[in-house]
């Protein structure tokens, strides 16, 4: 017993030798290494999925770049990488791991709207930036410590309003709304911009993928235009496949999410006239672009998207701060809301007083299976 003993009292010499003190949550709080740790927090499973992905592929695209050329004042970057599962519950046990456990200033995240609005009362409590790439809602527009690469709601729901009534001829909508803040807000913002009538709103529950009897309500109001804002990835074809089996001949709006690869993988020319917001111009021809989409292709072997190059700007944008005036997150919050004119991947960008990204944003539509700027 006596060695037992003696084997235990080396191994806790060892490990409070590992910590430098006890920090006000009652968590170790490691000595200093060589890396500037970066917590992120992903949709990499659930109906999120998509927009996760894109988000880690952005931010290792940036992570590999920053390293390469020398980290962060000769720190190189560790990315901590959690899962909210698309669920709120998950991303804010997701978020108290990062802040208690791994002690980060920083986290990247989420790329789904309600993880996010559950994450920024956690990060804001503790003092710890976060700052997101796809979060788009009116909601989390506050002057707090939560920032994103991404427009708000309103903003692309402006310009998508505007060009459905002006451009296409939109008069009456019906629309097709997820029963979840991102699909409110959507719906709420196109009605406050829609100098047309809106017809009927649908609310359907986000998992149900059976829309017929919503669609046949809708059609006996004789709209011209459907809002689509139902789904995720290639799910937001769903109701345009099924309105087509129907034999149901509508215009069709949606969010920035139709842009993404699955959606025309798994419909074809289905989801072609689909008309949409969206606030990156892969023909950009500015020298972040450039090297940007070049390096994404040769990794990924396919076009970037929106989620994938703000997460990618969102990385070099904290690096860039981090590297000028510490990880202190006051400091780079102040720094972050003085930039002007920042030359990203996905153009360039300054941020308002509550952090929220300011951009140009641009209406595509898919034409024979592609993504393009509409004519």
């Amino acid at each position: 017993m006596n060695k037992v003993a003696g084997v235990i009292t080396i191994l806790m010499a060892i490990i409070i030798v590992s910590f430098i003190g006890i920090s006000s949550t009652g968590l170790f709080l490691q000595q200093e290494d060589d890396s500037v740790k970066i917590g992120v927090v992903a949709t990499l499973t659930g109906i999120g999925s998509y927009f996760g992905e894109q988000e880690i592929k952005g931010l290792e695209l940036a992570q590999e770049e920053i390293n390469k050329n020398g980290g962060i004042n000769g720190k190189k970057i560790e990315l901590i990488i959690e899962d909210s599962k698309t669920s709120p519950l998950d991303a804010v046990n997701a978020t108290k791991k990062l802040i208690y456990f791994d002690q980060v200033n920083f986290i990247v995240g989420d790329s789904w709207g309600s993880t996010t609005g559950a994450m920024v009362p956690v990060t804001n409590d503790n003092q710890v930036l976060l700052i997101s790439p796809s979060s788009i809602l009116d909601s989390l527009s506050n002057d707090d410590l939560f920032f994103r690469t991404v427009p708000t709601t309103s903003v692309m729901m402006e310009e998508l309003a505007n060009y459905a009534y002006d451009k296409m001829g939109s008069r009456k909508v019906g629309a097709l709304i997820s029963q979840t803040a991102f699909g409110e807000e959507h719906i709420n913002d196109f009605k406050h911009f829609f100098k047309g009538e809106i017809v009927a709103v649908e609310m359907i529950p986000l998992n149900q993928l059976d829309v017929r009897a919503e669609l046949m309500r809708i059609n006996e109001l004789k709209p011209d235009t459907i809002f689509n804002i139902v789904g995720s990835g290639a799910g937001i074809g769903n109701p345009i496949r099924t309105a087509r089996e129907l034999g149901i001949d509508y215009k069709w709006i949606g969010s920035f999410g139709v842009q993404n690869n699955g959606l025309i993988e798994e419909h074809g020319n289905l989801v072609d006239g689909i008309v949409y917001p969206y606030h990156y111009n892969l023909s950009l021809e500015s020298t972040a672009s450039i090297q940007f989409n070049k390096k994404y292709e040769e990794k990924y072997n396919e076009l970037s998207d929106v989620t994938a190059v703000n997460a990618y700007d969102t990385l070099m944008l904290l690096a860039k701060a981090i590297g000028e005036v510490g990880e202190d997150p006051q400091a780079v919050k102040e720094y972050l809301l003085s930039i002007e004119n920042y030359e990203g991947a996905s153009g360039n960008l300054s941020f308002d007083e509550n952090g929220d990204v300011k951009k140009p944003i641009i209406i595509k539509t898919i034409k024979n299976g592609e993504f393009v700027l509409v004519e």
